[in-house]
């Protein structure tokens, strides 16, 4: 038997939203828990105002620092480009810091739960951004 934490999951059913015929597989949950982990430390690590704007710095290639550590991408879940940053707009400060702080940190625990049980792997604000996060090649 597979560790589930370690192994990506299989790519999502077919739903009619034109994503299964992208060949998008997004990664899997031990693998995005581990960015969230290591974003939060590298956090710590830059005092915040170091690590932010490196964030914003890695918007333009789709990722995030420890994404990009870990050789992650944030792709489009429809077409599977590198997301835009327009979708890196929304899905970071909509979907994460104003939503969360709007909702008391509701949003964060919601979506946190949401990519452990979907198929594409997505927390809320995947769904606002269209995306998902996936290996680079």
């Amino acid at each position: 038997m597979s560790d589930p934490f370690s192994t990506p999951p299989p790519p999502p059913p077919s739903n009619g939203s034109g994503s299964s015929g992208t060949g998008v597989v997004p990664c899997g949950n031990g693998i995005r828990l581990w960015a969230t982990v290591l974003d939060g430390l590298l956090f710590i690590v830059t005092c915040g105002i170091g690590w932010l704007i490196w964030d914003i710095v890695l918007w333009q290639q789709s990722t995030s620092p420890a994404k990009k550590m870990l050789n992650l991408k944030i792709v489009d879940i429809n077409t599977g480009a590198p997301a835009t940053m327009t979708q890196m707009l929304l899905r970071e400060v909509l979907g994460k810091i104003i939503l969360s702080t709007v909702t008391s940190g509701l949003t964060t625990l919601v979506g946190a739960i949401l990519i452990l049980v979907v198929p594409g792997r997505q927390g809320v604000w995947d769904y606002i951004s269209k995306t998902t996060v996936v290996r680079e090649a």
